[in-house]
């Protein structure tokens, strides 16, 4: 039977109603079995067997939905609990893939006893048709999870974003800035390859692809600044170029700003002249001061910035780090349609124009396409709603979406009620002995016992949040075999928590400027070490190992002498063999790296005047006894134009061994080489 099966009659199909007051008209004397089952159109035989099955208390079901019952596994209860957990885990963002899923029922039924079908216990897991019907009851479906950093999951917890909130609350009752003085900036990449949009092709077919200009391109960053009223200020364009271009900006935004970094990401100074742009476009003083959202970006968190925002009348307020996919407008509703609409404008430039690569000088104008199309009004105060930043709302986020943090929820030290043992400190004799692990933390179970620690050091469920489940004497339920997920305690560290701020205000700016002066002390004490070594002695040349070897790095190299580089420079400058050449000479050239000098041995092709043109011989590991000397073959395809200058020394002309059998022309020089003295 295929598993969504349909039926093609109607046996069966009477309702349990039906069947009900058909039974009590029976009862009451009415009518009897055979006119009532008539009457209603029911088959006699069921409706005598309904009775007298209802008589005996064993009626759930009727029809095919009794079949149904009888081959349930899990009670309804008992699936619901199941589903509950599985729910959980997801929402924590540990969910189970189907085939962990079907374990986890087969040894949810083994735990308790539960007859099992046959092919459950081959396979040590539930079979897929039970799968289906369970997903389908329980409304659960299985989806393609987004990758999600552990330091998101974790971050985003009602401390973090309480804080973010009482500093909100904190700037707007201090300076009650309307909804256009309320901005959010934020950066993001753009590249010179875009993600291909979908295509129809052939049904079936196993790979499709999609032309890009590269396989990997070039980031352009693209600063953006929005307000709560649904305005933003023309965007600034960082390329990644030494030096900045005009031609860069074709096509760009009307009133966008252009600049260049080595990297083209966001420096200290880059977010000055964004400040400067910022400051231009939205005329803040003093006396009308601005609000201004960002993320914890080092280049952002600067003294020279500080000062800009703090002069012009701009109220800094970081976001708490690893949050900004939930509290930032941009992330939330902004640049993800930006995203889409570039990829889509690329894609077009690319089918316009076939056979061109994407540069550069074709991003401003890609760029504004997707500005004016996703950086709309609709979008941006809907981030500004949707994250609780204006209108001003801290329970914009439901419990729901804490669940990940709850993974990694300790209890804060700083709030526990201190005990007289705590206030007369500690004795030596509760002191645990040195070879014996630290006793465990209940603190938390202490505080709370809905989040007590379960099974396997993991967080048990609020009892609300269970389903009732009849008592059953060794009833084990699925969080006592598969428990949410808990980390273990964390150990201190020295290292400071970064936390939401408002870098304006005055104990913020004395620590960043005191970070500042620490940072300068210690670039200028390595500048003066730096400079004492410079004036110290030179230290004497050491012998460097020459190599004479053939072009590929897996050739056995030849030994010429261990050298320095003073005596190698003048034994080459004073050789006149690199002047007597002639065709079919065979010579030693000299190839310099950045750390040592590579020779080669190559045969004369061709001589010009300033240069040579040279076939290189790699080096063969020979057999015989004739062999013992250096031995070498041509290689092919390895020729190369030498300046004279890379000559060092001219070899004596090398003699071919007999009766080899080899197919490549060989050279056996009746020298020594690591005897010579280049």
């Amino acid at each position: 039977m295929p598993r969504q099966y349909t039926r093609k009659t109607t046996w069966g199909k009477t309702p349990l109603e039906e069947m009900e007051s058909a039974a009590a008209e029976v009862k009451e004397g009415k009518k009897s079995i055979r006119a009532a089952a008539r009457d209603r159109n029911i088959d006699k035989s069921s409706l005598l067997r309904f009775i007298k099955k209802k008589e005996k208390g064993e009626v759930k079901s009727v029809a095919w939905g009794a079949v149904a019952e009888a081959k349930r596994i899990f009670t309804d209860e008992m699936e619901e609990e199941l589903a509950k957990h599985l729910k959980q885990l997801a929402e924590q963002f540990h969910g189970l893939p189907p085939v962990k899923c079907r374990q986890l029922a087969f040894e949810y039924a083994e735990k308790n006893n539960i007859p099992v079908p046959a092919n459950w216990t081959k396979a040590q897991c539930a079979g897929e048709d039970w799968f289906g019907s369970f997903l389908a009851r329980r409304h659960l479906s299985v989806r393609t999870p987004e990758a999600t950093s552990l330091g998101r999951a974790t971050a985003f917890n009602k401390t973090t974003v309480g804080e973010f909130f009482d500093n909100l609350a904190v700037v707007m009752d201090r300076h009650t800035f309307p909804p256009h003085m309320i901005y959010n900036v934020d950066e993001t990449g753009v590249f010179t390859v875009q993600k291909p949009q979908q295509v129809v092709t052939e049904k079936g077919k196993k790979q499709v692809g999609s032309v890009t200009s590269a396989e990997r391109g070039e980031l352009v960053t693209v600063v953006c600044a929005v307000n709560a009223a649904g305005n933003a200020t023309p965007p600034m364009l960082i390329f990644p170029r030494v030096k900045f271009k005009d031609c860069f900006m074709i096509g760009a935004p009307p009133g966008a700003k252009g600049t260049s970094t080595r990297t083209g990401w966001m420096n200290e100074d880059t977010w000055a002249e964004f400040l400067d742009h910022l400051i231009q476009h939205t005329n803040c003083t003093p006396d009308r001061p601005m609000l201004l959202i960002l993320d914890n970006l080092k280049a952002h968190i600067s003294l020279k910035a500080v000062e800009i925002a703090k002069s012009n009348g701009i109220v800094l307020l970081t976001l708490p780090p690893h949050t900004s996919h939930h509290m930032q407008p941009l992330d939330v509703t902004v640049y993800g349609p930006f995203k889409t609409q570039y990829s889509r404008a690329l894609d077009g430039w690319m089918r316009s124009n076939p056979g061109k690569t994407v540069s550069i000088y074709q991003i401003a104008g890609l760029v504004n396409e997707a500005f004016m199309s996703a950086v709309t009004p609709r979008n941006i105060t809907s981030g500004f709603r949707s994250t609780g930043i204006f209108p001003y709302n801290r329970e914009i986020f439901p419990n729901e979406a804490f669940a990940p943090s709850m993974v990694s929820d300790r209890p804060n030290p700083e709030l526990q009620p201190a005990t007289a043992d705590d206030l007369d400190g500690p004795s030596p004799a509760d002191d645990p002995p040195a070879d014996e692990p630290p006793a465990a933390d209940n603190s938390l179970a202490d505080a709370n016992p809905s989040t007590a620690h379960g099974p396997h050091g993991c967080a048990s469920p609020a009892d609300s949040d269970v389903p009732c489940v009849s008592s059953q004497p060794g009833y084990v339920s699925p969080r006592e075999i598969l428990p949410l997920p808990k980390c273990p305690p964390r150990t201190q560290t020295k290292r400071k928590r970064v936390k939401t701020a408002i870098l304006t205000d005055t104990p913020e700016k004395q620590a960043i400027e005191k970070a500042y002066k620490e940072r300068q002390k210690k670039l200028a004490g390595k500048k003066q070490k730096n400079s004492k070594e410079k004036g110290k002695p030179k230290k004497k040349a050491t012998k460097k190992k020459i190599i004479v070897s053939s072009s590929e790095e897996s050739d056995v190299p030849v030994l010429i002498d261990n050298v320095s580089d003073e005596e190698s420079s003048e034994d080459e400058s004073s050789d006149p063999g690199n002047t007597d050449l002639s065709v079919g000479d065979f010579v030693i050239v000299n190839f310099a790296t950045k750390h040592r000098s590579i020779r080669y041995i190559g045969m004369v092709k061709k001589v010009e005047d300033d240069e040579i043109l040279a076939q290189f011989l790699r080096r063969i590991q020979g057999n015989t006894k004739e062999w013992e000397r250096p031995t070498f073959a041509i290689k092919e395809n390895d020729v190369a134009h030498v300046p004279k200058s890379d000559v060092v020394k001219k070899l004596p002309q090398p003699k071919r061994p007999g009766g080899t059998t080899r197919r490549e022309e060989l050279f056996i020089f009746p020298c020594n080489l690591q005897g010579w003295n280049v």
